[in-house]
């Protein structure tokens, strides 16, 4: 009967290639060799998209990250706001590239100062090679990278100001760099096409499409601080807790016989989730105001989501307030930001007793 099925089956998959439609113009015949020069300019525009979006993301979060550094309590460190690679950081598919589009070697180079940064403000630039910190000679090679990271927080460990020697145009040059205190979260970019920025406890990501979405980098700046902000409030962990008391009570119900179907840590998972979103968007606004940023228009990102999703203008999602509410309650953070600013008190945002 089994062998019959299988035979019937297989009748049908011959069958398919003469059921199906097919195109009615001539497809091009490709060159092998034209096709693998496309691939490397393909490559290479996307290698390079990404260091300059990479660049931009570390341009527009470093000074969150050094105006919320009082905000993280223990979660600091010190940085000099610099972003390196070799070529061997990449995926082997796109070693060759690196190495031709962007000039990176088995050295680690500089791919980007972050603007106004330590690092900037010494006089480093992108695509100079680091020779040395405070003398210490680098190691070329696989593992370049993590090598000078691992020398860099030791350095900084032991050193108020740092010594980097760069080699640029064959000359060699040294800079005195002296590190700031940062809130320790790394901030990245996702190859992800929605709309979407989040947080993890330990990162913040956004979307290439949030990205792309959020062409002014004040609004860039106000996604980054509103999910620097959920690690800040301990909001994730804060999540998780509300889950597990919704998961004892699914435990205990299929203890006895009763299948919840998870039920009550969905429940509890989302208990207090706009509250959460709220604060966020509360504690953000600080935060951006925190660097200096003039603060005016900031709120309007929110009316600029609406026309992307015009179904959350005036109703909640399962975790996310309105944007009609967001919007005015970022305008009221404003208003109490700029009376604060005027009586010159700290731009601490206000807790609940």
């Amino acid at each position: 009967m089994i062998d019959s099925f299988s035979r019937r089956i297989g009748w049908l998959l011959l069958l398919l290639p003469v059921a199906c439609a097919t195109p009615v113009t001539p497809r091009p015949e490709i060159e092998s060799r034209a096709l693998v020069e496309e691939r490397n300019i393909q490559r290479s525009i996307a290698l390079e998209q990404n260091v300059r979006d990479s660049s931009r993301i570390q341009d527009v979060s470093f000074p969150l990250l050094v105006a919320a550094a009082p905000l993280c309590e223990n979660r600091t460190s010190l940085s000099i706001g610099l972003d390196v690679a070799t070529g061997f950081d990449f995926e082997e598919s796109f070693q060759h590239t690196a190495r031709e589009a962007l000039g990176l070697s088995a050295e680690v180079s500089v791919l980007n100062a972050a603007a106004d940064g330590p690092a900037f403000r010494a006089g480093i630039q992108a695509r100079d090679v680091i020779v040395a910190v405070n003398d210490n000679p680098l190691v070329d090679g696989t593992n370049a990278s993590t090598i000078y990271n691992n020398l860099l927080r030791e350095e900084l460990t032991v050193s108020d100001s740092l010594k980097i020697t760069v080699r640029r145009d064959q000359a060699i040059q040294d800079f005195r760099v002296t590190p700031v205190l940062v809130c320790d979260y790394q901030v990245e970019l996702v190859l992800r096409d929605e709309l979407n920025a989040f947080a993890d406890g330990d990162a913040v990501f956004l979307t290439r499409r949030m990205l792309r979405f959020t062409d002014d980098d004040k609004e860039l700046a106000l996604v980054i601080a509103h999910e620097l902000a959920h690690n800040i409030m301990d909001h994730i962990p804060k999540r998780q807790q509300n889950y597990w008391v919704g998961a004892v009570i699914d435990i205990a119900a299929n203890t006895q016989g009763v299948d919840t179907d998870g039920f009550f840590s969905d429940m509890t998972s989302r208990a207090y989730s706009h509250e959460f979103e709220a604060e966020a968007d509360y504690v953000g606004m600080y935060i951006l105001a925190r660097t200096g940023t003039d603060l005016d228009g900031a709120s309007y990102f929110w009316r600029r989501m609406a026309i992307e999703s015009p179904g959350n203008i005036d109703s909640h999602s399962l975790s996310h307030p309105a944007t009609a509410e967001r919007f005015l309650a970022l305008e009221a953070a404003i208003l109490e930001i700029n009376e604060k600013k005027a009586a010159g008190s700290p731009l601490n945002p206000e807790l609940i007793k």
